[in-house]
């Protein structure tokens, strides 16, 4: 019964640590095969997380236990609202930020819809399907909205994840195209976003019969 009952709390200590993971995962690819793709790709969401810190003030909903439009000091809601875990943001250094106190946008649904707008957007235009990458965005997306909408968590409301997912799509468009028009602005083209034209058509070459044979081959 122990192991059962814990396997609800492993799932949504990963679903938590999701964003952490997949970042460190790109990270780690960049070591073992050299390249920009997966540090530009920890950039622009470091940078869309900016950006949502920073106008998540300007937006009136609060988490669960607040009154929308409240301010810093305010009371708390006592309608029988129950209260936000701390857990709902491990990178704030108090109560008053950005998912303790403001909800929109709210982090996961930013960082989600970013990660698949930025990671998939060549996929679809290179025709270089990788369905259990996208698959596995999907999944983690639905299931962060959920353990982070419902008890015992309650970071946010349905409103918080539509404005985190909106933001999203936008900044991961937005640092896309940046990077695209950057990796095309040399002859031949960089290496520098996922499921791109200059990584599948790579050259693999051979000796036969003392001649040297190339073929092209996808990654």
């Amino acid at each position: 019964m122990a192991l059962l009952s814990s396997i609800p709390t492993t799932i949504r200590f990963y679903v938590l640590m999701a964003p952490m993971i997949i970042m460190g995962g790109a990270l780690w690819g960049a070591f073992l095969n050299p390249s920009w793709k997966g540090p530009l790709y920890i950039l622009g969401a470091l940078l869309t997380t900016l950006l949502g810190r920073a106008f998540s003030s300007s937006f009136p909903n609060r988490v669960p236990g607040f009154i929308n439009g409240a301010v810093l000091g305010d009371k708390i809601l006592t309608d029988g609202t129950r209260m936000f875990d701390p857990a709902c943001n491990i990178i704030e250094k108090d109560k008053g930020g950005w998912g303790t106190f403001y909800s929109s946008p709210e982090p996961h649904a930013l960082f989600f819809a970013y990660s698949i707008i930025y990671l998939t957007v060549g996929m679809f235009i290179n025709s270089q399907h990788n369905w259990i990458l996208f698959g596995f965005l999907i999944a983690m997306t639905i299931a962060s909205a959920y353990l982070r909408t419902s008890a015992p968590l309650l970071c946010a409301s349905n409103i918080d994840l539509f404005l985190g997912y909106i933001g999203g799509i936008i900044c991961g468009l937005l640092w896309y195209v940046c990077i695209y028009s950057l990796e095309n602005s040399s002859s031949p083209p960089l290496d520098l976003t996922y499921f791109n034209n200059a990584s599948s058509s790579s050259q693999k070459c051979t000796m036969n019969n003392k001649k040297f044979v190339c073929s092209k081959t996808k990654k």
